[in-house]
């Protein structure tokens, strides 16, 4: 085992934060909160170069977790839920799973297919809204525990 390997085990077993400098640590999850404004498309590109994806809120912890910390920055932030592929079927954007949290805005969705892709609009208490996936927003990236090299 070398350092490296040594730091992430102990970084992780003892509940010391294991997210690169500007991530923020929530369960086993390390997240950024974008301050740069890009389409969805390419929010997702950035989150890539990351070793991450845009977040993907699995449970009303997290989605709890996305919504406070949304709103001590403002703003509208992308999140990792389409229905780019089906009209209508709102999914996650990795494993294409069918939401299993709904936070969207009492009568959102409602743009059909003019609006494929999903913010969280922290201003209207994190609720969701589907959006032109070329709409330039902030983002949310979510990866696994990470320490920087």
């Amino acid at each position: 085992m070398n350092v490296i390997d040594l730091v992430v085990v102990l970084c992780c077993v003892s509940s010391i934060s294991c997210c690169m400098n500007g991530w923020t640590q929530f369960e086993n999850k390390c997240y950024l909160f974008s301050r740069q404004v890009e389409s969805w498309i390419e929010a997702s590109t950035v989150c890539g170069g990351f070793n991450s994806k845009l977040a993907e809120p699995m449970n009303t912890n997290t989605s709890h977790f996305l919504i406070s910390h949304s709103q001590i920055m403002g703003g509208i932030f992308w999140i990792g839920i389409s229905d780019i592929i089906q009209e209508g079927k709102w999914i996650y954007s990795t494993g294409q799973i069918p939401i299993k949290v709904n936070n969207f805005q009492p009568g959102e969705p409602n743009a059909g297919t003019a609006a494929n892709c999903v913010a969280l609009w922290a201003a209207f208490y994190g609720y969701w809204a589907d959006e032109n996936c070329l709409a330039r927003y902030k983002f949310i990236c979510e990866a696994d525990n990470m320490v920087a090299a």
